[in-house]
């Protein structure tokens, strides 16, 4: 059965098809992925539109048939509300106003679909794959367009009241470099 990961950010986006290989007694094995500028100032319909077929795309050129698709994760900067799958309104993604992007995924693909902070999402990734695998306590911090943090606190993802936990904000390093909040 194949997975498929999709990143969306304020810079870039990535698409990952993953398998799981029982046979060789190994979860998960990354079998293609693709990386695309997101189109920000052409809006959400433009960027989306360019996940779709990038998805696509990856799904065709490694003949992944209808109903092998498992899930799919989406990863995303905030504010978000991960458990209904919406995309609140990120300062990176202008426009980007109450998506319910996990629906949208869904119905296109038909495969369920999970939305995260990006952070968490590495975060848990790492913890269950990477260098954090066996521990109980971890950070994994991120720095992209913004910067967040994703927490693992005994032994699971720490995510806050309101989604937001670890949440580092937006925080500008280089007088020159980018606002996110104006």
């Amino acid at each position: 059965m194949y997975t498929l990961g999709i990143d969306i950010g304020g810079t870039k986006c990535s698409v990952v098809l993953g398998k799981d290989r029982p046979e060789e007694n190994i979860t998960k094995t990354i079998i293609d992925k693709m990386k695309f500028e997101t189109a920000v100032k052409e809006g959400f319909q433009a960027a989306f539109d360019d996940i779709i077929f990038a998805a696509e795309d990856i799904l065709v050129k490694n003949k992944v048939a209808q109903g092998e698709l498992k899930g799919i994760g989406i990863s995303c900067g905030g504010p978000l509300d991960s458990k209904n799958g919406i995309i609140l309104s990120p300062p990176n993604l202008p426009g980007w106003d109450n998506v319910p992007i996990t629906k949208l995924i869904s119905e296109h693909f038909g495969a369920p679909a999970v939305l995260q902070n990006d952070a968490n999402a590495c975060a848990l990734a790492e913890w269950k794959y990477g260098a954090g695998k066996g521990t109980q306590n971890m950070i994994f911090l991120t720095f992209g367009t913004g910067m967040g943090a994703g927490l693992i606190l005994n032994g699971a993802l720490y995510t806050g009241a309101c989604d937001l936990a670890g949440e580092v904000g937006h925080i500008r390093l280089n007088s020159t470099g980018p606002v996110g909040y104006g």
